[in-house]
């Protein structure tokens, strides 16, 4: 097995140290691989490594100008832009979203992606003890590179929520 393949591998299950050293040994293997430094920003970034993770997510966009860097925001304006998308959406869908409750965490915990919970997802939807929509805040930056491209892909979360 290959060692990005490994990586993702340990990131899916959660092993995110052993994925980050997976990762790390990918990219200095392959500096000019753009997937392996995208992966290594994914990890590093769930690993408690923002500096890190920027860094490979430019090597990443360096390498593969369609790989955008992640546009980052505050959780304060995150939460703007889930409340603005929210407004905005159709009588309909929001009447599909009214039992839910919902909420904004940073990504998926470890213990969620052991549990089985993408650590790439952008929501989750938990309905134990009451029905509430996680959006990940850092996914959605991750796949934006913009405001305009997150707010986009924000609403298109809760829509398909």
């Amino acid at each position: 097995m290959d060692l990005i393949q490994r990586a993702r591998d340990l990131y899916v299950r959660g092993r995110l140290h052993d994925a980050l050293e997976a990762a790390q040994a990918a990219c200095d293997r392959a500096p000019k691989d753009p997937e392996a430094w995208s992966l290594l920003g994914r990890i590093s970034r769930h690993t408690g490594l923002p500096a890190a993770s920027d860094e490979a997510f430019r090597r990443a966009s360096e390498l593969d100008s369609r790989l955008p860097l992640p546009y980052r925001v505050t959780a304060d304006r995150f939460r703007s832009l889930v409340e603005e998308a929210a407004r905005a959406l159709t009588p309909e869908v929001r009447r599909r979203l009214e039992p839910s409750a919902i909420r904004v965490h940073a990504m998926p915990s470890e213990t969620q992606v052991r549990g089985g919970v993408d650590p790439d997802a952008l929501v989750l939807r938990e309905t134990t003890p009451h029905a509430v929509l996680v959006l990940f805040q850092v996914n959605h930056e991750n796949g934006s590179a913009s405001e305009d491209a997150l707010r986009a892909l924000v609403t298109r979360s809760l829509t398909g929520a």
